[in-house]
């Protein structure tokens, strides 16, 4: 089997390629950051046709669809997602693609795996229109939501930024009424390879792969703080209300599906951080 990986130089991208089972030939895409472990390619994914041009010429049998930016969503998110949707149509690829809990309100939780896009800020609008563009048009594809994914060593970009304000001095203010579900991105990786692997009608729709422990951004704060050494007593903790934009608050996943077909359990956040000696 040929796998192409969109992002294969970001934190899960890179993860997956470190955990492909034997047998699989593993492709990356590329823009910037550098690719290890795989055969890679550069690409424009907002580009249709040469993303086209490439899943044509690669012909991988799968595509696991990690890439994506906050900052251009409707580049990064939107047009990039198309371009992958139409690349995989028009060569048979199946696909496994990478959504968020973000394009919930925050609202209604615990979220079912059956709750339908309801954004309440920009990020979480361009993936809705993107995760329900990959629902419409490959209904066999399996979509997969998850939360804040985490790694301890070397820690992931948000947790770094975290540590590194830390240890400048400067104020962090993380939230204490906005919950979520982390993963670490080693749990989540084995359970998107087991999720790939599975039949095409026990894989497609929407699945939460997310941790099983409920933490607040202040609190996931302060667990960073003392796993790299710090006083946690230099977090200040703010509501999300103070915030510039709205922000859904409570996330919480329902891993249903993920609970029942799965072998793979993703730790608690707690745990990964401070791992039971």
């Amino acid at each position: 089997m040929r796998v192409l990986i969109t992002g294969g130089g970001g934190l899960l991208g890179g993860e997956l390629i470190r955990q492909a089972p034997s047998g699989i030939d593993v492709h990356a895409t590329r823009r910037t950051s550098p690719v290890q472990g795989a055969i890679s390619h550069a690409v424009e994914l907002s580009d249709g046709d040469a993303v086209e041009a490439l899943w044509m010429r690669v012909r991988p049998d799968f595509v696991i669809h990690t890439a994506y930016t906050q900052a251009e969503g409707e580049r990064d998110v939107w047009r990039a997602t198309e371009s992958v949707v139409r690349a995989c149509r028009a060569s048979g690829a199946a696909l496994v693609y990478m959504s968020t809990d973000a394009l919930l309100d925050g609202e209604s939780s615990p979220y079912a795996e059956s709750a339908e896009p309801a954004p309440v800020h920009e990020y979480g609008r361009w993936k809705a229109r993107a995760e329900l563009h990959v629902r419409a048009e490959m209904p066999e594809a399996a979509v997969i939501r998850t939360s804040l994914i985490v790694r301890a060593q070397p820690p992931d970009r948000n947790s770094a930024w975290v540590v590194d304000a830390m240890r400048r001095g400067d104020p962090v203010r993380l939230f204490t009424d906005e919950l979520r579900c982390p993963v670490a991105v080693e749990d989540l990786a084995a359970q998107l390879w087991e999720v790939a692997l599975l039949p095409p009608e026990r894989r497609a729709g929407v699945w939460h792969l997310a941790g099983p422990e409920v933490v607040s951004r202040y609190a996931l704060g302060v667990l960073l703080a003392l796993w790299h050494g710090l006083d946690p007593s230099a977090i200040i903790p703010a509501l999300s209300a103070s915030a510039p934009a709205p922000r859904p608050r409570d996330l919480r996943l329902l891993t249903t599906r993920a609970d029942r077909e799965l072998r793979t359990r993703a730790c608690p956040v707690s745990a990964v951080l401070f791992p039971p000696r």
